[in-house]
């Protein structure tokens, strides 16, 4: 009986991959985003002015993480202003 269940299982997914309805992944993939290791790849992962400004101001939250050196800061500021200057342009 479970031998039977197996084997409809199996024809089921192999039906849906020849139908095209379901889509084969390698073994180890996953859906989950990737944990972000360096300054510029965080500082560019942030998507709206909010999520930039919890970013930016991240030792409100925990005053033990180092401050910003100059060059940080700068970056910062910058995206900020790229990121105001798309938002004028769209209204």
């Amino acid at each position: 009986m479970v031998q039977d269940r197996i084997e409809k299982i199996k024809a089921w997914v192999d039906h849906g991959i020849k139908s095209g309805r379901a889509i084969v992944h390698s073994a180890g993939t996953h859906k989950l985003r990737e944990p972000l290791r360096g300054f510029d790849e965080r500082l560019n992962a942030c998507g709206c002015l909010g999520e930039l400004e919890g970013f930016a101001n991240r030792r409100q939250f925990d005053p033990t993480l180092p401050r910003w050196t100059d060059e940080q800061r700068a970056a910062i500021i910058t995206r900020k202003v790229g990121m105001q200057n798309v938002r004028r342009k769209r209204k």
